[in-house]
């Protein structure tokens, strides 16, 4: 049980960005000092749950990013009523859509796209099944909500800002 617990570790640290393997190996190093019995089990299941994390944070994490940036974004557009309302909207767009960008630089254009589109695609749908927005658009109607598409370009934009601010702090290391 203990080999194949150890075996079962090896395979799974080489699931691990080439950055995070190196700690894998030191916890599977680590395992053969640790008593056997429930503590040296404890300490694998510590390595095991240490590559779920970090595998799981690495493809999962920024599509949770993106999906928490862009009900942030709608919903601030939803319940904004004053005049400044659509400065904030814009605020809040162009640093998430940094912020995404400086995270993931080679997925920039993702969070460009997703982040720009978020408000035109919810008062599509607002227009079409939803409550009378706040603010009345001009164009009325889905044509007028269609002209929000025109975000995208601030979007990537400002994406594309961010991952070159990665890209710059990356190369000044």
């Amino acid at each position: 049980m203990r080999r194949r617990g150890e075996r079962l570790l090896a395979l799974a640290i080489r699931l691990l960005p080439a950055h995070r393997r190196d700690l894998g190996a030191a916890l599977l190093a680590e395992a053969s000092m640790v008593p056997p019995g429930r503590r040296r089990a404890a300490w694998l299941t510590g390595g095991f749950w240490f590559v779920v994390k970090e595998s799981a944070v690495r493809k999962v994490g920024y599509g949770l990013g993106i999906a928490a940036a862009v009900v942030m974004l709608v919903s601030i557009d939803r319940i904004g009523t004053s005049d400044d309302s659509g400065q904030v909207s814009l605020l809040v767009l162009l640093v998430t859509s940094a912020v995404l960008g400086f995270i993931r630089p080679r997925w920039a254009w993702l969070a460009g796209l997703i982040v720009g589109s978020a408000i035109a695609i919810s008062e599509m749908a607002a227009v079409a099944w939803g409550p009378a927005p706040a603010t009345p658009l001009e164009p009325p109607g889905v044509a007028g909500a269609a002209t929000l598409f025109v975000l995208i370009v601030p979007a990537l934009l400002s994406a594309y800002l961010g991952a070159g601010a990665a890209l710059l702090l990356r190369r000044s290391r």
